[in-house]
């Protein structure tokens, strides 16, 4: 049998990882982040998230059984890998599709969905680079080449651009149009959707089932960041004006997502507001409102500093809140690399960005639910195995303990450096192309464990509530808990962790009768508990990692994180307040609290004179309202409460008198 190499990847991504760097150094928690947050359940849209992993298999490094096998275990739907259009048109006009053919239908063999990223400009269709080389190894900070990263030449703005996409010499889809093959760009876009969507060209070779190909893709990769986008905000926003009309016209049923932001804070290597600028350009274009700014779905990249999955979740939905639109997000780069295992520097336990095995454990957890609170639709875990990491192809050594490198980080008369990136669910197999020397190969990490936690028990969630209790201050303290509703089990799930170096107790009121709950830990060992006194009382462990460079006293993993799942089965809380007596008309609030699935609606009654309750207001959401009276009877109001678990509350209820009072009866007589 052939030896396959396995691990090798084109450079395509340089590390999201840097944007940690500066990003973090700029956006701290502060107070005004981290105030109480409460979502109605009731007005959330779709339950999130999905979840996929980047690398199953790819074009480049087709996966064997095992692969595919491994990639299933996680539990997750999708696989996010590049189609390199400069692998793809090798000479002008010459497409060759063979190997994107076998990676594709591995995918559609395995059950995987497909984010197909298109990107990649071929050097025969240059334009220029606004970036030398040279002025790119000035400006940029010592990084890694990534596994994604591209060749200058091939992140040039693409020849034939901002040609006409159609032969008519219109940028509008239409019945019978035809692309204009003098736009290079919409011309690859165009033949690999009708390549590869569902009864597509590969669909009908190989007999695919209905709906079976790709149907979401990604246009380009981190064009924030001019490793992966030579071009202005413009050319991009023109790249993707041109993907989104051109799959409109070969595939309407296709979705279209804006190629996944680095998030890197950094103005001589990257654009930190890249999408409000590219959303305000489009806000100038006639066709934006037409065609949904051109992109259905938003991709963005979040690594080793967990709260940041929350945040650059909530900077994009206030971007697209100020325009009043609402699209999926997604989260697909996503977590950190292990410093305390083969290929790691597993001598240096203060190495910069890293985590131990535990702590990236605990990313997992943490990021899914901060970026999921925020209103992540999507979490993508990069990558399934180690590949090369931000490493040359062919990096490998034997495991160590420093004494292979020089002081350089180097192995001793080579150009490969002595440690690597341990970022994958899975270590390498044994036939890698790099990285192939560990003890335990193909085994999965403690990190398999935690994603295997989220797409068992972290599903079909909707953000709930957050609070930062434990402190003087109830709005950041030194605890974080982040609650979601559970509508297909009628349960709360309520992740809870310490944020800083000493260990909490954290104190959590059950929101069942009978006071059982399960607790879930990121190795995916769980325990039945019963709360006393209709509290669980749980010690939450202190967090470890101050590996950001930026800040020694930063923590950017919380400690160990808990699940702690229950149903819902406690009635609302309810208050009713109304005056003591009234003539005409009477003045009522009301008000309701279930931190178990979220107060839906009222029901208010009125009894007069002792007589039989009768329905007022029938399943309303008011908290206020004024009832039209008669003087010299007594009036009973009756208020009851339902959650989205269906709990009923007992009746709440308060009588208020009305009298007729005489005029000016209530003005105080005065003798002179």
């Amino acid at each position: 049998m052939e030896k396959r190499d396995k691990g090798l990847r084109p450079s395509l991504f340089i590390p999201s990882i840097l944007c940690m760097f500066v990003l973090v150094a700029v956006w701290q928690h502060s107070s005004a982040q981290a105030k109480v947050v409460t979502v109605s359940p009731a007005g959330s849209a779709s339950a999130q998230p999905i979840y996929g992993v980047n690398f199953i298999t790819s074009a480049e490094d087709p996966a064997d059984e095992q692969q595919f096998l491994n990639g299933q275990a996680t539990g997750a739907a999708w696989n996010r890998w590049p189609m390199y259009w400069f692998n793809i048109e090798q000479s002008e006009g010459n497409f060759v599709w063979g190997a994107v053919d076998t990676a594709v239908q591995g995918d559609v063999t395995y059950g995987f969905k497909t984010d197909a990223i298109l990107l990649g400009t071929p050097p025969f269709y240059l334009t220029s680079l606004r970036h030398s080389e040279g002025s790119r190894r000035i400006t940029v900070p010592p990084t890694r080449q990534s596994p994604l990263a591209l060749e200058a030449i091939n992140t040039a703005t693409p020849v034939g651009l901002y040609d006409p996409i159609f032969t008519d010499g219109s940028d509008i889809p239409g019945l019978g149009k035809n692309i204009n093959p003098e736009n290079r760009w919409a011309r690859f876009v165009s033949l690999a959707v009708n390549r590869y969507k569902p009864g597509g060209v590969l669909a009908q070779q190989n007999g695919w089932p209905a709906g079976a190909g790709v149907t979401h893709w990604e246009i380009w990769n981190e064009q924030d960041y001019v490793f992966f986008w030579d071009g202005t905000v413009a050319d991009y926003g023109r790249l993707l004006k041109v993907a989104y009309l051109t799959i409109q016209q070969t595939d309407p049923d296709a979705q279209v997502i804006l190629g996944g932001l680095s998030n890197i804070n950094l103005s001589s290597v990257a654009n930190p507001n890249f999408y409000n600028d590219l959303m305000a350009l489009y806000d100038a274009d006639p066709l934006a409102i037409t065609y949904d700014y051109f992109h259905d779905i938003l991709a963005t990249h979040s690594y080793f500093y967990a709260w940041n999955s929350w945040y650059h979740v909530w900077r994009a939905q206030n971007t697209l809140a100020v325009r009043g639109l609402d699209k999926p997000i997604w989260l697909n780069e996503n977590g950190v690399t292990a410093w305390d295992d083969y290929p790691g520097p597993v001598w240096d336990p203060q190495s910069g960005l890293r985590a131990t095995m535990s702590e990236q454990a605990d990313f997992v957890i943490q990021s899914a639910l901060y970026s999921t609170f925020a209103g992540a639709d999507g979490i993508f875990h990069f990558q399934l195995y180690d590949g090369c990491g931000n490493q040359p192809a062919g990096t490998d050594f034997p495991p160590h303990n420093g004494e292979l490198c020089d002081e350089d980080g180097q192995i001793p008369g080579t150009d490969f450096p002595c440690a690597g990136d341990a970022n994958g669910l899975f270590r390498n197999p044994p036939d890698a192309v790099c990285f192939r020397q560990h003890p335990n190969p193909e085994s999965p990490r403690p990190n398999f464990d935690a994603f295997r936690v989220l797409t068992n028990y972290f599903t079909g969630v909707e953000p709930f509530w957050r609070l930062r209790p434990g402190g003087s201050d109830p709005a950041n303290g030194p605890q974080e808990w982040i609650a979601f509703y559970q509508p297909a089990t009628q349960s709360r799930v309520l992740g809870m962790w310490a944020r800083f170096g000493q260990a909490e107790t954290a104190v959590v009121p059950t929101t069942n009768q009978s006071g059982q709950g399960l607790l879930i830990t990121p190795d995916g060992i769980t325990e039945t508990v019963i709360a006393q006194n209709g509290v669980f009382t749980l010690t939450l462990p202190a967090a470890t990692n101050q590996n950001a460079p930026w800040d020694p006293n930063l923590y950017a993993i919380g400690g160990r994180p808990y699940l702690l799942i229950e149903q819902d089965t406690l009635p609302p809380v309810l208050s009713l307040t109304a005056p003591p007596f009234a003539e005409y008309h009477i003045h009522l609030s009301w008000s309701g609290a279930d931190d178990g699935s979220g107060l839906v609606d009222y029901d208010l009654l009125v009894a007069v004179d002792g007589g039989p309750a009768q329905p007022w207001l029938t399943q309303t959401t008011q908290t206020t309202a004024v009832y039209q009276s008669q003087p010299f009877h007594d009036y009973t109001f009756i208020l009851r409460g339902r959650d989205r678990a269906g709990n009923v509350s007992g009746d709440t209820a308060v009588t208020v008198p009305t009298l007729l009072l005489p005029e000016k009866a209530y003005l105080p007589h005065i003798s002179r």
